[in-house]
């Protein structure tokens, strides 16, 4: 027969949920956000204090025997609530207005310097970017929080030894190869973001593009006329607007007929493939495939 635990003479020690130092396993982070306000804002919100979980194996602190050396590999951890790194160059954007603390398991403590945003590029050329990344000096890691990926609608599959990575789209932005000790390692080439209005030397183009891409021959007349008060004048520059040519392009016509159709049916086919749809079908499909034959129509 049982008994009630009152009657239990030696009721069994509950185990600490807590990991000793020198325990394998998981480092425990504990994070404590917080934001400078200027004077005259409103009063700051309490700090925020997140638990970060974080794989040993990935994260040093002021140990190059064990410091991976390059500045483009990610960690990619489950456990992170936030992306981190402690590279500051790798910015493209960084707040130092938000700071806060880093304790570990142990009571050791690092600085947060800043959240930013990091630009990298695609091996399609295209770019994306991370928000919110937390910039900690004594971080020798960079660590992408896949919790935080998918908070932001990227959906995130581990199957076959692979992680696969889709934005919004369900477009595919990344596919990592597990290593031998079972992390997932991505690399990211960082670019420096452009702008092309800092890179115009001439205020011409200013103009030009205030105006609606309007002719320089026009603007030039609206200075000298004084038809717009405050407006130079303005010269012809030798550059060619890469947009102007863009929008002034036009599209060839069909042909009414083609030189060549089909005298029996499957002779020939048109094919069109239309996607990725959004939403997708209650099917989970995307695309849809359109075949015409040019006998038949």
């Amino acid at each position: 027969m049982g008994h009630f635990k009152s009657e239990c003479k030696k009721p069994p020690k509950e185990k600490a949920l807590m990991a000793k130092g020198g325990d394998d396993g998981d480092m425990m982070l504990m994070v404590e956000v917080y934001e400078l306000m200027e004077e005259g804002s409103p009063a700051p919100k309490a700090p925020a204090t997140e638990v970060v979980t974080l794989i040993e194996e990935a994260v040093y602190l002021h140990d190059k025997k064990r410091m991976n050396t390059s500045r483009h590999v990610w960690y990619l951890d489950t456990g992170a609530s936030n992306h981190m790194t402690g590279d500051k160059d790798q910015f493209s954007e960084l707040s130092v207005s938000v700071g806060g603390t880093v304790r570990f398991g142990d009571g050791r403590t690092v600085d947060i310097a800043g959240r930013g945003t990091v630009l990298f590029e695609l091996k399609n050329g295209g770019h994306k970017v991370l928000t919110d990344v937390y910039y900690i000096p004594k971080l020798k890691s960079s660590i992408i929080s896949l919790g935080q990926l998918e908070e932001r609608g990227c959906k995130i599959v581990l199957e076959d030894g692979f992680l696969w990575g889709y934005d919004r789209q369900r477009m595919l932005i990344m596919k990592v190869q597990r290593s031998p000790n079972r992390l997932y390692v991505l690399n990211l080439d960082r670019v420096d973001p452009v702008c092309h209005l800092s890179s115009m030397d001439d205020s011409a183009w200013k103009w030009h593009a205030c105006y609606g891409h309007l002719n320089f021959q026009a603007l030039r007349q609206l200075g000298q006329k004084e038809i717009v008060r405050g407006l130079p004048c303005i010269n012809h520059v030798d550059q060619v607007c890469d947009g102007c040519l863009i929008g002034k392009q036009r599209r060839a016509p069909f042909p009414r007929e083609g030189n060549f159709r089909a005298s029996k049916a499957l002779k020939l086919v048109h094919g069109d493939l239309c996607g990725p749809i959004t939403p997708a079908t209650p099917a989970g499909n995307r695309y849809f495939l359109l075949v015409v034959d040019d006998f038949s129509r």
